[in-house]
């Protein structure tokens, strides 16, 4: 940190300093524990625990939000201290640019260099900056151990900290290791070494971006992916870890979620986020396969499908099911069925409870947050010139190689079997999910318009063929259910089974007739990146 009585004469100079912190999740009550493990370790207690009490600053519109500003006068004791962060995305591992100074006291006073910094983020002139006042508080309660061994030093904090609202107040904990000497590979060692005293979580928000998120009621609720992650002008590499890492975010929100309660809304969007990205591992395997990518990609595949049985139920029980439950005549045991179906679903959630509450799931994410940092695929000099290509190139070629896979596999599409009508859904999420990556990258007007036309086409085509897929596993289903029905003697559950399998099997006839002029509407549509 940089610590000085006076600001940095320019914005340039603040980008000297940098703080890279690895942010971990942590159960309350097991702060103490981990204080013993780090004392048993050799790490000395730096002063007394002390109480920070920081505000957050912003404009009326979140100017500073949107622009990936951080900026806070936090108190200590009778003492202020300013700072301004800059580039705060992140998940888990933390490098940002970091400007920090004395303050005379609560009261938000920039500098002339800071208000130039301020403004150039924010891509204004300094007149035109918009008025900055406090917008939420975080109150926390730190205690501060430092560990040297050799070359590696590294301060630790851990906090049991509070995001303070006028109406409400969210409490959380945490443990921050900010790497002052030594290597990320040592941050990351000690970290596992700390999550064999208690279970600790990847962290998927800064203290910042929590605040916000509790700001606008977003905190604990799940969380659809939101705008996409890649800018124009990015290298290749860059926008790689930024929608890894946008998908990552997604995927912890949710578990959180899951964490605290079952929410088959919190399910679906863990899931998504997992699909979305195993879909960027594909989409840019050219450029980031190593040594640890598989294993990583086989990881992320069995997480997702420790949710799947889950998720079908949710989506059986809520839809097919639900269905047949309607008018003034619900069809003979449907009762006793969705009782069945309900016990389950109630072990489908057990299991994946038990899942996510894995040493292995936990590990998941931090070897994830370590290989963006600094896994091989970054520094492979056989990719170099790949990574560093500009992502409008490499998002034109992707998005048309993705379009002729969809093409080539919905030929005749009112033909093909459940399997290979499945096989048009993986290749069309693919080319969705790049479309939605990439969605920033192509900007001129004729191509947002294009870009509005392709995508209305690709996600009609995507939901009709998840509607048939839906149906084809309600058929495996409901012939399991009818089964185990039948053999406990269960006659009525087993008749409400068929009518189900009846119904899916007229809806099919008309979703494949919607989906096949869905496909063709979608192969007429101009590409919008060429």
């Amino acid at each position: 940190m940089n610590d000085a009585h006076e600001p940095l004469p320019d914005p340039a100079a603040a980008l000297e300093a940098r703080e890279r912190e690895l942010k971990l999740e942590v159960a309350p009550d097991a702060l103490g524990r981990l204080a013993g493990a780090l004392r048993e370790r050799g790490a000395a207690k730096r002063g007394v625990a002390a109480r920070l009490v920081s505000a957050y600053f912003d404009s009326d519109d979140r100017a500073l939000k949107r622009a990936g500003v951080s900026l806070r006068i936090r108190r200590r004791g009778r003492g202020y201290v300013q700072t301004i962060k800059l580039g705060g995305a992140g998940v888990g591992m933390f490098d940002r640019a970091e400007w920090e100074r004395r303050a005379r006291g609560p009261e938000l006073a920039l500098s002339p260099g800071e208000t130039l910094m301020l403004a150039s983020a924010l891509g204004c002139e300094p007149s035109a900056l918009p008025a900055l006042a406090p917008v939420f508080t975080t109150n926390v309660k730190r205690t501060v151990h430092m560990l040297e061994r050799g070359a590696f030093v590294v301060e630790i904090a851990l906090d049991d900290a509070a995001i303070e609202l006028a109406e409400a107040r969210y409490a959380f904990a945490e443990l921050e290791m900010e790497l002052l000497g030594g290597t990320p590979e040592e941050l990351f060692a000690l970290a596992r070494d700390l999550g064999s005293v208690a279970p600790l979580r990847l962290s998927a928000l800064s203290k910042s971006a929590r605040g916000y998120a509790a700001l606008d009621g977003a905190l604990g609720r799940p969380a659809k992916a939101g705008d996409a992650p890649i800018r124009p002008g990015m290298t290749v590499e860059e926008a790689f870890v930024a929608a890894a890492t946008d998908c990552v975010v997604q995927f912890r929100l949710n578990e959180d979620v899951l964490l605290a309660a079952p929410e088959p809304k919190a399910v679906h969007q863990a899931r998504v986020a997992l699909r979305r990205l195993r879909s960027a591992f594909s989409l840019f395997k050219p450029v980031v396969s190593d040594a640890r990518s598989e294993a990583l990609r086989g990881e992320l595949k069995w997480l997702a499908g420790s949710l799947g049985d889950a998720r079908d139920l949710d989506v059986f029980a809520e839809g097919r099911l639900a269905a047949l439950g309607e008018g003034d005549e619900p069809e003979p045991g449907l009762a006793a069925l969705a009782d069945r179906v309900e016990r389950q679903r109630g072990a489908a959630y057990a299991a994946a409870d038990e899942a996510l509450r894995s040493p292995r799931a936990r590990g998941l994410m931090l070897d994830l947050a370590e290989w963006l940092a600094i896994g091989p695929w970054r520094a492979d000099a056989e990719t170099a010139d790949l990574r560093a290509l500009a992502i409008e190139t490499f998002a034109a070629d992707t998005l048309t190689k993705r379009r002729k896979k969809v093409k080539k596999a919905g030929e005749a599409l009112a033909a093909l079997d459940p399997h290979a009508r499945h096989q048009v859904r993986i290749e069309g999420k693919k080319l969705r999910y790049a479309a939605d990556f990439f969605a920033d990258v192509f900007v001129e007007p004729k191509a947002r318009k294009r870009q509005k036309t392709f995508g209305k086409h690709l996600t009609a085509l995507q939901e009709h063929l998840g509607d048939l897929n839906d149906i084809a596993t309600a058929r495996a289903r409901v012939r399991g259910l009818a089964i185990a029905a039948a053999a406990e003697g269960d006659g009525d559950a087993a008749f409400a089974a068929g009518a189900i399998a009846g119904h899916a099997d007229a809806d099919a006839r008309g979703l494949l007739q919607a989906a096949g002029k869905s496909y063709a509407a979608l192969m007429k549509a101009k590409p919008y990146w060429r």
